[in-house]
């Protein structure tokens, strides 16, 4: 609700900046927006529920009127500065929001607006889960294993597709190695036995894929036990499969050309 010091002349009653503008001027400066506010000065186009949700540090008095829902924390967000205001970044506003969101279809749309429309990833909003409390986030984790397992689901389905375009015999999928001495190795995505092909393509964690160090130190370990190992980020299974299919075929020839190392299955 407006200030006795600010006047809005509309009938449709005060803008979102506006009432924005009036809740930051209930604390001392030190607020930052988040929530379904800060979602949508992140460009998420979602529409106001609700109290508006700010975030001030641990020693600055909480308060709630039904407006302005100003809550007390030892992790004050770095803020961004969208509209004016300092905001909660997406990953970080979508996670309060949907704990302060009751319903589990409300709280799935919450997460799968902030990611189709807002680019933050399901990793994104799982490292900030990890870091925050667990209090009022049930829902959303329900929310992004069930994502998760859908965008599994099509990650696999286009691995497949990519197997059957490159005329290769049929693989096992998610397969233990380990050497002769039984000594593990990795657990790959797919894997051709009577040639030791690995084939990565981050089936199991699409929205994080291995990259950089991580990716190389992991092909190289592979390597080192005679294994022909190939990666494959999950984005280009659809948007560079044509590329892939031959990186495929050419992995395939190459470990047809080599003795089979002592690599064990499982």
């Amino acid at each position: 609700m407006p200030s006795a010091e600010v006047v809005v002349l509309a009938d449709s009653g005060p803008s979102r900046v506006q009432r924005l503008r009036e809740a930051m001027r209930l604390t001392q400066g030190d607020a930052v927006v988040t929530g379904r506010e800060a979602m949508w000065l992140n460009g998420v186009p979602i529409s106001s529920f609700g109290a508006i949700h700010l975030v001030v540090p641990a020693r600055r008095p909480s308060r709630h009127d039904g407006s302005v829902r100003v809550e007390t924390t030892s992790r004050m967000p770095d803020p961004l500065w969208r509209q004016g205001f300092p905001t909660a970044p997406l990953a970080r506003a979508t996670v309060d929001a949907c704990r302060r969101t009751p319903g589990a279809g409300d709280v799935r749309v919450l997460a799968m607006e902030a990611v189709h429309r807002g680019g933050v990833t399901i990793a994104e909003l799982h490292e900030e889960l990890a870091r925050g409390r667990s209090r009022g986030t049930t829902l959303l984790r329900r929310a992004l294993a069930e994502i998760d397992r859908g965008v599994r689901t099509v990650v696999a389905g286009r691995a497949a597709e990519v197997v059957d375009r490159a005329g290769l015999p049929q693989p096992t999928w998610t397969a233990r190695l380990s050497t002769a001495d039984d000594a593990h190795l990795a657990v790959v995505d797919a894997w051709w036995d009577d040639v030791a092909l690995a084939w990565d393509a981050d089936i199991h964690r699409p929205w994080a894929p291995r990259t950089g160090l991580l990716a190389l130190n992991r092909a190289a370990r592979l390597t080192a036990a005679g294994i022909v190992a190939i990666h494959t980020d999950p984005a280009r299974l659809r948007g560079d499969a044509h590329t892939v299919v031959d990186e495929l075929k050419g992995a395939y020839r190459l470990a047809t050309t080599r003795p089979r190392p002592e690599v064990v299955m499982s």
